[in-house]
């Protein structure tokens, strides 16, 4: 029997990046999985990669009704809710504080921590109903400390690890585990289209293993606690950032 099998799982931020690296492994492992994205094209790529196990939607996370709607989808189409990966995230344009406009920063914390926000409240419910679940929430190591240039995705990831800790605290007792996932420097198009080859250098040096990590690798996580193996892990987050926040990672 696979790991998975008959497990119901959804993820968003699915059109690339870790989103689809997770869906792609988790119906690899026997799971039903419902993909969600802004991003049509990329969607169905995801799709393609993953196979017929995998259903897609087009949801804005940002949206209170469509992410209800998502969830309420994934149920009537599998019966059920077991995993919940929000990963649906954007960086936001690169300012100092005072010049970030309001826009950009309710841009950024409307996907970042209200799009987790309305995912979680929509999918707790379904998960009480079928005994249980997992909800895991992408943060990064900009949500456990700061970061130049981007405080609207910093409070935002910050808002993420605090939301995923009341999570679990709030229904462990519904057998609901929450878990939140902090990266650090990662391939993806986010990262390759936001920043230049200097910029990218320079962050994954601060990692002492000195390269991005691939979204497979962070998806292996993901996979892991998702699965019956971290059945005592809740309310904590996991940094998955080639230990860029070990200590400070000065030439030798």
């Amino acid at each position: 029997m696979s790991e998975f099998e008959g497990k119901a799982v959804l993820v968003t931020g699915a059109a690339g990046g870790i989103g689809r690296a997770a869906a792609v492994q988790f119906a690899q492992r026997g799971a039903s999985v419902v993909v969600a994205d802004i991003d049509e094209e990329g969607l169905a790529r995801t799709v393609e990669m993953a196979g017929n196990s995998v259903t897609s939607m087009t949801v804005d996370v940002a949206n209170e009704t469509s992410c209800q709607a998502m969830v309420d989808a994934t149920v009537e189409k599998l019966g059920r809710l077991d995993v919940l990966f929000s990963n649906a995230g954007i960086s936001g344009n690169r300012a100092k504080l005072a010049d970030i406009t309001t826009e950009d920063w309710f841009r950024v914390l409307n996907i970042d921590l209200t799009g987790v926000f309305f995912c979680a409240r929509a999918a707790i419910p379904a998960m009480q109903e079928s005994g249980g679940g997992v909800i895991l929430n992408t943060a990064s190591v900009d949500g456990l400390v700061g970061m130049p240039s981007v405080a609207h995705y910093v409070a935002a990831k910050h808002g993420v690890v605090g939301l995923t800790q009341n999570i679990a605290l709030e229904y462990a007792a519904d057998n609901i585990l929450a878990l939140a996932i902090a990266t650090g420097s990662l391939r993806t198009n986010m990262t390759e289209a936001g920043f230049s080859e200097e910029e990218k250098a320079v962050v994954a040096s601060r990692a002492p293993l000195n390269r991005p990590a691939e979204p497979e690798e962070v998806a292996n996580l993901v996979l892991w606690l998702a699965s019956d193996k971290a059945s005592y892990v809740t309310g904590t987050c996991f940094n998955v950032d080639g230990g860029m926040l070990a200590g400070f990672n000065l030439p030798s």
